[in-house]
């Protein structure tokens, strides 16, 4: 069981009755496992058993779900009085009334709160605790934590295998590539259904898995509902705008797929439209297309994407960047290119940077490098395997 320190320590520096722990990302991400992660470290730190409290809402009933007060009366007989009960709640977003619920649970003084969430629309749902929320996003694992499990360095031989591996844990220790895709095809298909349940929408599971493997197949491109009713009318399936772009929300709801929209750097305005789609994971882009992952300007970019989401930026596109990405009121420009192999192709590369003021920060990353390069010093250059194992805490 993979330890997932960064968001332990995460949560360590948020511990207390004052939060509530909201854990989020894709199914099978590691989210479940993580809570039980937490509640061994609170074990090992003297908490006694029986100030530790575990439901997964996934496993009860339609009607125990309906009558959430009934809910309420059960956890609370559980909470030991004059201490601290830890309160873990697995897929709460399969309760109906979550704020109503939540707010009635926290009006006991002595619970510290963890929940699990799969979609990003659950979190919109929390907006009348706004206050009180701290999210941590749950990805598969990293480049970085995919090297430290399997004891490898981080080399271009390492990279090829994380991108025909991925990161979901369980497809860490398995060896069988049948097993693996039967494995992505659950966590996808259950995605879907439970999503449409969510959303009250009527499940077209052949449509929504061709737009899915549309988009997989376009990285790095603009997409639109437009663009994808044609390229599916190209291979011989119908679509409507509207319904697409229903399914292309569906798709990012539920960490399946995260958006990366266009910033027009004259108005400092996000483009709603025209989004580029990148996988949470590369084994879910080669479950979908049915192509390995190779060492590719597409693919590398698709993980440079996860990566910055990941180290807690907000990431977009732009014509003359590969990405503009936001953190802590701080703005860097970023320039991938797959290979430089001279001078004339690196300042080619580093052109739209050196055109920025000096006081912006600018970061060129490649995969590989000549050794002959002149360099200029404000545009700091990384390796993509060095960079992508950097301790980039949030």
């Amino acid at each position: 069981m993979f330890i997932r320190s960064d968001q332990l320590d995460q949560l360590e520096k948020c511990d207390g009755v004052r939060y509530i722990k909201v854990i989020t990302g894709v199914r099978r991400c590691g989210k479940t496992i993580l809570l039980r992660q937490v509640k061994d470290s609170l074990r090992r730190c003297g908490v006694a058993n029986n100030q530790i409290h575990f439901f997964n809402f996934s496993q009860l009933h339609r009607q125990q779900l309906a009558d959430w007060q009934s809910l309420i009366n059960l956890i609370s007989k559980k909470l030991i009085e004059n201490k601290v009960n830890y309160l873990f709640l697995d897929e709460l977003e399969q309760l109906d009334h979550v704020p109503a619920f939540l707010q009635e649970i926290i009006k006991h003084q002595n619970i510290s709160l963890y929940i699990t969430a799969t979609s990003r629309s659950f979190l919109a749902r929390l907006a009348p605790l706004q206050s009180q929320l701290v999210i941590i996003p749950v990805l598969p694992l990293s480049f970085a934590e995919f090297c430290q499990h399997h004891r490898q360095p981080a080399n271009e031989h390492t990279l090829y295998q994380y991108l025909n591996v991925g990161g979901f844990p369980f497809a860490q220790d398995v060896h069988d590539q049948l097993t693996r895709e039967n494995y992505l095809d659950g966590v996808f298909n259950t995605t879907l259904v439970n999503g449409f349940a969510k959303h009250g929408t009527l499940c077209n599971p052949f449509l929504t898995k061709q737009l899915a493997i549309f988009v997989a197949g376009q990285l790095g491109l603009p997409i639109n509902a437009s663009r994808a009713v044609s390229g599916l009318k190209k291979i011989g399936v119908p679509a409507s705008s509207k319904t697409l772009s229903t399914y292309l929300t569906l798709l990012a709801d539920t960490y399946l797929f995260y958006p990366c929209h266009e910033l027009d750097l004259t108005t400092n305005r996000v483009k709603p439209t025209n989004a580029k789609y990148y996988p949470v994971d590369p084994s879910l882009r080669n479950y979908l297309t049915n192509q390995k992952g190779v060492l590719s300007q597409a693919n590398l970019e698709a993980l440079l994407f996860i990566e910055l989401v990941r180290r807690g930026y907000s990431v977009y596109a732009n014509k003359r960047f590969t990405f503009i990405a936001d953190r802590h009121q701080q703005r860097t420009y970023i320039q991938f290119s797959y290979s430089i192999r001279n001078q004339h192709e690196y300042d080619q590369a580093i052109g739209s940077l050196r055109s920025l003021p000096v006081n912006c920060q600018k970061q060129l990353i490649v995969l590989r490098v000549a050794d002959i390069l002149s360099q200029d010093p404000a545009v700091p250059m990384s390796l993509l395997t060095d960079w992508l194992i950097e301790n980039q805490s949030v």
